[in-house]
């Protein structure tokens, strides 16, 4: 089941206290609404009802979608100063959800899933898109170097390379702000580079480092690069 839990969130405009659905776990097999509302970015947007600002919870909770079999353990983007702690986290939940201690019919779920770990909307956002679509998602990171490669560094510091659409011949791809979540310039690849990259043994050792860990982000290999 989803779980949400009333609690009290303050308007950052007006200081007012908003009584709010937080939400700590979605099952997007019984609330596909859910799910849509992560796509189009409206999930945990409050507005105050006092000044009507508008602002976004961030993201803590955990996202199941057997159907698609995907589970994702949802940070917020702060969390990314100690993601490694954060996938520890996040692993010993799957574990207790799904692994060798649960009861055998939820073992017989997680292995089905596929698990990850996000930091932000952008980063769930692109995740979710990609459950069930028949894209590999280490793909998708290695075509994302591959742009950033041929077409040079963000145009804003505080944005990251993200999927934001895809058809059966093109992939879409946008610099998205982490703190506005507004798109500062596209980027657009052939469908057809997903193979390519899969089939070039240059790329293997890539692949290697980006599934090292659960957190399946190119974010994290320039992480690595700058620590």
């Amino acid at each position: 089941m989803s779980i949400f839990r009333t609690l009290s969130s303050s308007c950052p405009a007006c200081g007012a206290a908003v009584p709010t659905a937080v939400v700590l776990s979605v099952n997007a097999d019984r609330r596909p609404d859910l799910r849509e509302a992560i796509l189009d970015n409206s999930f945990q947007m409050l507005r105050c009802p006092g000044c009507a600002t508008e602002w976004r919870l961030e993201p803590q909770f955990h996202y199941l979608d057997q159907k698609r079999h995907t589970w994702v353990a949802a940070w917020p983007r702060e969390r990314l100063a100690d993601w490694e702690a954060a996938v520890d986290e996040s692993r010993q939940a799957f574990d207790e959800a799904f692994g060798p201690a649960s009861p055998a019919g939820a073992q017989a779920i997680g292995r089905e899933l596929a698990w990850c770990v996000t930091f932000g909307w952008p980063a769930l956002r692109e995740k979710v898109l990609l459950a069930g679509s028949g894209v590999d998602a280490v793909l998708v990171e290695m075509v994302k170097l591959a742009l950033i490669r041929a077409g040079g560094p963000t145009p804003l510091m505080s944005a990251e390379l993200r999927l934001l659409a895809l058809d059966d011949s093109e992939l879409v791809f946008g610099w998205q702000d982490n703190d506005t979540q507004e798109v500062v310039g596209w980027r657009r690849a052939p469908r057809d580079l997903l193979s390519e990259i899969d089939g070039d043994p240059d790329w293997s050792e890539m692949r290697q480092r980006i599934t090292q860990s659960p957190f399946v982000d190119a974010t994290r290999l320039f992480m690595l690069a700058e620590a």
